[in-house]
């Protein structure tokens, strides 16, 4: 009996390191395990200039992240805002607003931007090349977070700016 008891503190260990969730991407590739504990992430989709519902000041640039031939994010100025950017998931276009001022050159950088219970924020390196007419490319990774808690790294992928 006393073996018995000693032991249900170990199962009830092992047991809750069972429910640990990951989402990974890999190779276009999604593979979601669930739990209650942790936040599962729609897999982002292609979004695509012509579907959005606002005009960005094309004299501030706009500048989008694409990855495996797919454009993922497309982020600029428009309406005075410092910046908004557009993703997709579930097939719906979800606005995302600038967490910091800065305007163009915050969005060129590598923006942080949110929406609900989303955040997005591109990692690029610090030189670019040139990617066309008045256009800088730059070698990058869009971590996507929900909640704070669940994230997934797309990429590498590049983050282009035109001018």
């Amino acid at each position: 009996m006393i073996r018995k008891i000693a032991l249900l503190p170990a199962i009830v260990l092992a047991l809750s390191a069972c429910g640990d969730s990951q989402q990974v991407v890999d190779d276009d590739v999604t593979t979601d395990v669930e739990t209650g504990d942790v936040a599962v992430i729609p897999v982002l989709e292609s979004v695509s200039r012509d579907a959005i519902d606002l005009e960005f000041d094309e004299t501030l640039g706009v500048c989008n992240f694409s990855a495996d031939g797919e454009t993922l994010l497309i982020a600029g100025v428009a309406d005075g805002t410092d910046g908004v950017g557009f993703i997709s998931l579930g097939g719906e276009q979800v606005r995302l607003n600038g967490t910091e001022l800065g305007g163009p050159d915050a969005i060129s950088v590598g923006p942080m931007m949110f929406s609900g219970d989303y955040t997005v924020e591109i990692n690029r390196d610090e030189v670019g090349g040139e990617a066309g007419m008045e256009s800088t490319s730059y070698d990058a990774t869009l971590t996507l977070r929900k909640d704070g808690m669940s994230e997934v790294v797309y990429g590498p992928g590049t983050w282009e700016c035109s001018v």
